[in-house]
């Protein structure tokens, strides 16, 4: 007689839904939730200030304050991140990242990553045009090519949406499912869920700074959010099917 072969899953452990532990798990993820929101209030209301100072630019200008610069570094790097799936297949992407450095008029210098086209035309010794919002720098321009950054208000908007995506999925988690199985399955789920942020996250911080691309730069952004949101969907999904 043949014996059946069985795979052997990590135990799952699901918490009654009127369970103590559950609704900590959920009124953790709801402050986590309400904190972020309410640490988001003021770096909005100043990204909001800056998308103005960027519309009078376009229209009237001269409401984006000028200094003179100089470049005075560029680089190149690659990072690597390797991503496991539900199904255990790991996959390593390498990234190339282009990274310029400049000189203030006070001698002060700062280092930001940049687009490879910008990089291609800015040279070592090159004179520059840095565009200042608040004393701080927002843009670069040299040789008739403009790199702009999100404002110190704009960064902090950004991790703050990320956190109240984060409060959100402990959040549902609590509500909907509330089970324990391993660390692992944790992490690579909090993981997913988190990828599944990046774009949205980036385009409406974007947005809300400088307005919403049209035409082409508007049909990529979507396509790439849903591609890249799909992956982690996915990811996502194909973890809770395996239970």
């Amino acid at each position: 007689m043949r014996l059946r072969r069985y795979r052997r899953l990590p135990l799952r452990v699901s918490l009654p839904k009127r369970s103590l532990g559950r609704w900590i798990v959920v009124a953790v993820g709801l402050g986590v939730l309400v904190a972020a929101l309410a640490a988001a209030a003021e770096p909005y209301l100043r990204t909001r200030e800056f998308r103005e100072a960027v519309a009078c630019e376009r229209g009237a200008g001269d409401c984006i304050g000028n200094e003179p610069g100089s470049i005075v570094g560029r680089r190149t790097y690659t990072t690597t991140s390797t991503n496991t799936d539900a199904n255990g297949t790991t996959t390593t992407t390498t990234t190339t990242h282009y990274e310029v450095t400049w000189r203030r008029a006070n001698g002060s210098r700062q280092t930001r990553d940049v687009s490879s086209s910008f990089y291609s035309k800015a040279r070592e010794g090159q004179p520059a045009t840095l565009r200042l919002w608040r004393g701080e720098v927002v843009g670069v321009a040299v040789m008739g090519e403009t790199q702009w950054f999100l404002p110190e208000s704009g960064r902090t908007l950004g991790y703050s949406l990320s956190l109240a995506f984060f409060g959100l999925g402990v959040l549902l988690w609590g509500l909907l499912f509330g089970w324990w199985d391993g660390v692992f399955m944790l992490a690579f789920r909090t993981f997913a869920w988190m990828f599944m942020s990046i774009v949205p996250v980036s385009v409406t911080t974007d947005a809300l700074a400088y307005g919403l691309d049209t035409g082409v730069g508007l049909v990529m952004e979507i396509v790439f959010g849903v591609f890249f949101t799909g992956i982690a969907g996915w990811m996502l999904l194909g973890s809770l099917d395996e239970w």
